[in-house]
């Protein structure tokens, strides 16, 4: 029985959930490098569109896609800042949202998951549209 999803909109099921879809995705990004250059895209995107990250971290991972998509900062570099930005010994908050944390506005997102989740078998494809879903994401959370 399909059922859309109440955070990003996507179309879902019993047996093909978001949270499914994104489990799948790691296992790509980790064992070939042909995908694993997106998987920082990959995981904002997906934490972003379920709403889960704390407000703090939403404002930094947002500025750090900007940083990636509009002024061409690696991920490699992203992973740097991470070390000194967010590193838990030097932050005074959390990344994943907290039960007591004020709900976030709906959004249409007009790229999901369940979009990308096609392209999963050829790398070339599937990065271009991780790609895309960020900077919908971007542009979408922004607006």
């Amino acid at each position: 029985m399909s059922e859309i999803c109440s955070f990003c909109g996507a179309a879902t099921d019993v047996d093909l959930t978001c949270q499914d879809r994104f489990d799948e995705f790691p296992a790509l990004e980790f064992t070939n490098p042909a995908y694993g250059k997106v998987h920082l895209l990959t995981v904002s995107c997906f934490m972003i569109q379920h709403q889960r990250y704390s407000d703090p971290a939403l404002i930094w991972m947002q500025e750090k896609l900007s940083d990636v998509l509009e002024k061409g900062v690696s991920p490699g570099e992203i992973r740097v800042q991470m070390s000194s930005d967010v590193d838990q010994g030097k932050r005074d908050w959390k990344i994943e949202r907290q039960p007591d944390e004020r709900k976030l506005p709906h959004i249409n997102w007009s790229i999901t998951i369940a979009d990308v989740y096609p392209h999963k078998d050829d790398p070339v494809s599937y990065c271009a549209w991780v790609e895309r879903w960020a900077r919908a994401t971007l542009e979408e959370l922004s607006y």
